[in-house]
């Protein structure tokens, strides 16, 4: 009998990627979200309901089991609770494993990179969003501690691949194609990133991997780039330069995410700990090709900023006077 997987989110990028994967590896999936969007396969089973609801999700978890749940899809801890509470079979599953994030990390006392063993804190950088994840993770740490199911908490630090909502590296490529220089800040500082694919297949090794109770590791590429570097491989990918343009953004009072998709610090996570585990990470400027390939496709159903693309037009005319 094939292993039963069950993906909170699985609709597109790191959730998607996920499904992929373990479908094409023979796993029974069912993906559970709201139902804007069918699965990529039939042979996918699809619960559709509101992760917030209590209601919605006891009557639509009722008399299911599966031996693996993976959460992907996070809003608050409001939502991880009505999962603990509204889901009875929860602890007939081997392992549960929770998409962290770097954010966790207590950024402006540590130094680069963190480790898993740093401490942890709101940040003020990622506030409630780190605050929830860190919440988060006490959460299914307390409600799985006693139990027999196995916890996997993986932190990744930015990811890319194709379908990603986030407008990073699609913003970059937009500017590219339409020749329009990519303004970075004058700080230059570093970025660590994970291929949504590879984040698949690290999540596939967590299911197989049955020795550990619980397991908490981050999870990245090996080498940080600078924000330059980054832009750099984004026009390598794009098969096109692009014009830089460094920018002294506190000088002329704007903040960082006017113009540029990223917080100004460096966020870099030690990753030994799963390289002693599974040492997989796609080629970065191959990973870019792809999402490139994605992006172009897709170019006119994206939405970029429009009060980011006016600041971008502010700024060149302010460099250029």
């Amino acid at each position: 009998m094939n292993k039963s997987v069950l993906i909170i989110g699985g609709s597109y990028f790191i959730g998607k990627s996920i499904a992929e994967n373990l479908f094409d590896k023979g796993y029974n999936v069912t993906l559970l979200n709201r139902g804007t969007r069918e699965p990529f396969n039939k042979q996918i089973k699809q619960i559709s309901c509101d992760r917030g609801n209590f209601e919605e999700m006891k009557k639509a978890l009722e008399n299911k089991t599966f031996d693996y749940i993976v959460e992907t899809s996070f809003y608050d801890i409001s939502w991880s609770k009505v999962l603990l509470k509204s889901f009875k079979n929860i602890l007939n599953a081997k392992a549960f494993i929770f998409i962290s994030s770097s954010a966790v990390y207590d950024v402006e006392n540590l130094t680069i990179p963190f480790s898993e063993t740093d401490s942890l804190a709101k940040n003020k950088y990622w506030t409630e969003y780190g605050t929830g994840k860190l919440e988060t993770e006490k959460l299914y740490t307390n409600f799985f501690k006693n139990t027999n199911v196995r916890l996997i908490i993986l932190r990744p630090p930015y990811v890319y691949g194709e379908e990603n909502y986030a407008q990073r590296e699609s913003f970059i490529f937009n500017n590219i194609i339409n020749n329009i220089p990519v303004i970075i800040p004058i700080t230059n500082f570093k970025l660590q990133f994970i291929y949504s694919k590879d984040l698949a297949k690290i999540v596939e090794y967590f299911i197989n991997e049955n020795n550990e109770k619980l397991v908490i590791c981050n999870v990245g590429n090996k080498d940080a780039l600078t924000c330059k570097q980054w832009v750099e491989a984004c026009s390598e990918a794009a098969e096109k330069k692009a014009e830089i343009i460094m920018f002294d953004y506190k000088k002329h009072n704007y903040a960082i995410r006017d113009f540029f998709p990223f917080f100004d610090y460096d966020n870099v996570l030690n990753v030994e700990k799963i390289n002693e585990r599974i040492s997989v990470e796609t080629d970065f400027v191959q990973g870019l090709k792809n999402s490139f390939n994605w992006f172009y496709k897709n170019k006119n159903k994206i939405e970029f900023k429009v009060n980011v693309e006016e600041n971008i037009q502010k700024i060149l005319k302010k460099i250029k006077l």
